[in-house]
């Protein structure tokens, strides 16, 4: 099975280097069920202990997959000690009829795994199944499962943050479409995780929505039982829901929220809010930039988009410089601006915007 440290390292660059593959994780589980003599090895993440919202098993019947997430309910093999491997021959004293049935009908014998918690409610199950005539576990296998446990706690934070950063990307470029839009990423509770610029003057200016204690609060109170209620349920991946958030005096914000995708799940990322107001005028133009404060084209570009709400790597990329350009920029802006942070550049511009539709 196991016989050097070769092999694991062997072992530890497919489920490094499998991270960044669409779909990840399949080469790692692949190489896991070679190397301890499984039919198959499964990751499962899902929220709560017997919930699925990825379920890889390489190699597998998709029918037997689909039967699986239909009887999972039944599963007895859930809800293990966190970071102990167990078999479902000690863990389990009654096996419910139907989760028998399947496992009859799978030819499933034998099960190995190992429960490793990310957050307070999500559970990540690693399983190695064995069929009928394939011997027991025995302490090789425990002990190959409790040496990867340290590397699988790792890479589950990596994968997590880069799939966090791909859907936010998307959920990003998709609501810009030329508005000057604030963006929020919450958790469920209404923790604001992520902002971008705009949002970050929006809060500050707490005339509409605020932050208090970390959280999302808007002033009004039925825009704040509307988003307690996207919160609790959120719309279909890939749809959105529209809505509108209050304002004591002037308009009320136009609103959008989709939920993120389950896989992106590392630090509890739930909704992103796309916000607009529409009475707010979206900025100056690049002439006036450059006749009142004697910036440069490119100068003024860079500004021009932190005005609608861009970052600076948004900012770089759409005017196609590197990072390290658009902060020099920014420099140079916030010395002939005398301003010394983005929401102070961002205020002043927008009163300039004001300024030139008077």
């Amino acid at each position: 099975m196991m016989s050097d440290d070769t092999a694991f390292a062997d072992l530890l660059q497919t489920l490094y280097g499998g991270l960044t593959r669409s779909p990840p994780w399949e080469d790692f589980l692949r190489a896991l069920a070679a190397i301890t003599k499984t039919a198959f090895a499964t990751l499962l993440i899902g929220r709560g202990s017997a919930g699925i919202d990825a379920h890889v098993t390489p190699g597998a019947d998709p029918e037997r997959t689909q039967e699986y997430q239909r009887i999972s309910q039944a599963d007895p093999f859930v809800g293990l000690p966190e970071g102990q491997v167990v078999s479902f021959r000690d863990f389990v004293h009654h096996v419910p009829a139907r989760f028998r049935d399947w496992l009859d009908v799978a030819r499933s014998s034998e099960i190995l795994g190992v429960d490793l918690h990310r957050l307070p409610d999500i559970a990540v199950r690693l399983r190695l199944t064995r069929d009928e005539g394939q011997p027991q576990f025995g302490d090789a296998e425990r002990e190959l499962l409790e040496r990867l446990i340290p590397h699988l706690r790792i890479a589950l934070d990596l994968h997590a943050r880069l799939t966090s950063t791909q859907a936010e990307s998307q959920l990003f470029s998709s609501a810009m479409a030329g508005l000057a839009v604030a963006t929020l990423i919450l958790d469920r509770e209404g923790r604001i995780l992520r902002r971008n610029t705009l949002a970050t003057y929006m809060l500050e200016e707490g005339s509409v929505i605020a932050e208090q204690h970390g959280k999302l609060e808007p002033r009004t109170g039925s825009s704040t039982a509307t988003i307690n209620r996207i919160l609790s349920s959120p719309p279909p991946l890939g749809e959105e829901i529209l809505f509108e958030i209050a304002s004591a005096v002037g308009q009320p914000l136009h609103a959008r929220a989709r939920a993120i995708p389950s896989s992106a799940y590392g630090d509890g990322a739930w909704i992103a809010l796309f916000i607009a107001d529409p009475s707010r005028p979206a900025g100056p133009s690049e002439e006036l930039l450059r006749e009142r404060f004697h910036l440069t084209r490119a100068e003024a570009g860079l500004a021009l988009h932190l005005a609608h709400g861009a970052t600076l790597a948004d900012a770089a990329d759409a005017l196609g410089i590197a990072y390290n350009t658009t902060r020099s920029h920014l420099r140079a802006i916030f010395a002939k601006t005398n301003t010394h942070r983005q929401v102070e550049l961002i205020t002043l511009l927008r009163s300039i915007g004001s300024e030139s539709e008077i």
